[in-house]
């Protein structure tokens, strides 16, 4: 067996393999006796019918064609070994440049390579935002709401007040094909005069104050225009009319903000206790997304001066992870990815080039590089700390899953592992950006260079 190693740009491996012509005469009985032993040939057992005696009956061709797949299944394995390749997916048979000798193509896909450049030297600075007075008080104050009495009023509605819509819209003019419907007879309610905690005001900004001053069964027209770079990708540039009917207008009257009110909530301390409480879970909660975008842009920065190379088809499986992923997501919502497109006026090839495929190749790189950081730091799990872990998530589990479903689909030792290697993979995901944060913030080099200057022998030198 003569072949040809070459690594292509792409990282994959093309081989060409060159073997002897005789081989190839002695695989086409092999090809007979495979194919007689599936079907029945009068006065032969199975598989024991002659060469001639197939060729007759199915003919050169199909025993050339099992001849060669059962000759490139069998080299194939051996040339891996030879060509000292280590593929990260199965190879294919890429073309058969000849059959006499018989001399075959293969492409095969490499495992990732990654080159980190000087992560080591990159700096980022790291302040977390703190919780603000303010930060709390909208909390508080959306518990007051969440805990408000509503009395219906017989007055005009003021800021405070919920006010119960029916709402119509339709666009003013629609283009060819287009339906003009936005809203019929579509159940609305608000608290007037209430901050939005979304970008846009639905359905936009100053819309409430049009309803200041209604009262119940009130109805009003108006028109809207909608701005060029509206969040609502059907209404932008157009006119819309609306015709509001007030249903409803209710006064809410909110609970103070004592020790009773924290009681009332299930806390057994003091209202400033109860509002520090709040104070924590709001900085762990910023702390929490200030990491995860830190950790973003950090290894971003680090794949920015690293060389990574990965075949195609790891590329291939990655996209198709992420596809699947956003899918089962959208079924969850009782919707379907052509439904999702559909609804958002969204090209599908763009959006899947723009927005999936580019989150795969995003995902992908990331990956590639923590798992190479982890080995270049090697960064090794203990096993007490692993079992914690695992005891974690299983408890995690067992809280939130329906874990007689689980048991159903898995053995108990299937269940185990499972849960063993999610474990494994957070945790040491865990380790990796806790190095990381470390190196980005120089705290890693400081005390690198502390305790080489504690393992450096004390030098003495003696006064003539």
């Amino acid at each position: 067996m003569k072949f040809d190693k070459e690594i292509l740009e792409d990282q994959q491996a093309k081989i060409t393999v060159e073997l002897e012509s005789s081989l190839l005469e002695e695989y086409k009985a092999k090809a007979a006796r495979k194919i007689s032993s599936k079907t029945k040939i009068a006065g032969f057992r199975p598989g024991k019918a002659p060469l001639d005696v197939v060729k007759r009956l199915y003919g050169d061709e199909a025993i050339e064609e099992e001849a060669i797949e059962l000759l490139v299944n069998e080299v194939y394995q051996k040339l891996l070994k030879e060509a000292k390749v280590n593929p990260a997916a199965l190879g294919k048979l890429e073309k058969i440049e000849s059959k006499d000798p018989p001399k075959f193509i293969f492409m095969i896909p490499l495992e990732p390579e990654v080159n980190l450049g000087d992560y080591k030297f990159i700096r980022m600075d790291y302040s977390p935002e703190k919780a603000s007075e303010e930060d709390v008080d909208k909390v508080l104050h959306q518990l007051q709401l969440n805990y408000s009495t509503a009395a219906p009023v017989d007055r005009e509605a003021r800021n405070g007040d919920l006010v119960d819509l029916k709402i119509n819209a339709s666009i003013s003019n629609p283009e060819k094909g287009e339906s003009p419907d936005v809203l019929k007879e579509s159940p609305y309610q608000m608290i007037l005069g209430e901050e939005n905690t979304i970008e846009e005001k639905f359905p936009f900004s100053g819309f409430e104050e049009l309803i200041l001053g209604l009262k119940k069964d009130e109805e009003k027209d108006f028109l809207h225009n909608y701005p060029d770079d509206s969040p609502y990708e059907k209404l932008k540039g157009k006119e819309v009319q609306f015709h509001i009917n007030v249903q409803g207008i209710r006064e809410l009257k909110k609970p103070e903000l004592n020790d009773e009110f924290a009681k009332n909530l299930g806390n057994d301390k003091s209202f400033a206790d109860f509002r520090e409480s709040i104070k924590s879970e709001i900085n762990a909660s910023k702390l929490h997304e200030y990491d995860h975008k830190y950790m973003d842009e950090l290894i971003d920065k680090i794949i920015s001066v690293s060389q990574i190379k990965y075949p195609p088809q790891v590329f291939e499986e990655e996209k198709n992870r992420v596809l699947a992923n956003f899918e089962q997501n959208l079924a969850s919502q009782n919707m379907d990815l052509d439904t999702y497109l559909k609804m958002n006026q969204l090209d599908k090839d763009k959006f899947l080039e723009e927005d999936i495929f580019a989150a795969a190749k995003h995902q992908l790189e990331q990956y590639l590089v923590l798992e190479e950081i982890r080995k270049a730091e090697k960064i090794e799990l203990e096993k007490e700390e692993l079992e914690k872990e695992y005891s974690k998530s299983f408890s995690e589990i067992q809280a939130n899953t329906d874990i007689q479903k689980l048991r159903r689909q898995f053995t108990a030792q299937g269940l185990a592992n499972r849960v063993m290697l999610q474990a494994a993979n957070r945790l040491m995901n865990r380790r990796v950006e806790e190095r990381l944060k470390e190196i980005g913030t120089g705290s890693f080099q400081k005390n690198q260079e502390n305790i080489e200057l504690k393992d450096t022998p004390e030098i003495k030198i003696q006064e003539k």
